[in-house]
């Protein structure tokens, strides 16, 4: 398990999650998006939290210039 405050400026790459790896982050500054590879799509703000599941392939975009604590567990 890991844990942590992340910040990042806007940007969008590809992510990919082991079979056992997800992660459940709540964002405290600006704006989001996963993008699922088979199709949909998670947006998030402040207040606002995302689980990304075991096995998940898409990509991160970030919106705004984001802030956003995060555990991932494999």
């Amino acid at each position: 398990m890991s844990t942590g405050v992340w910040r990042c400026e806007p940007g969008h790459w590809r992510i990919a999650f082991g079979p056992t790896e997800r992660e459940v982050f709540t964002v405290l500054q600006g704006r989001c998006r996963v993008h699922a590879a088979s199709g949909g799509m998670q947006e998030a703000g402040p207040g606002q939290a995302i689980h990304i599941p075991p096995g998940f392939e898409g990509s991160f975009e970030v919106l705004e210039t984001v802030t956003k604590v995060y555990v991932i567990v494999e």
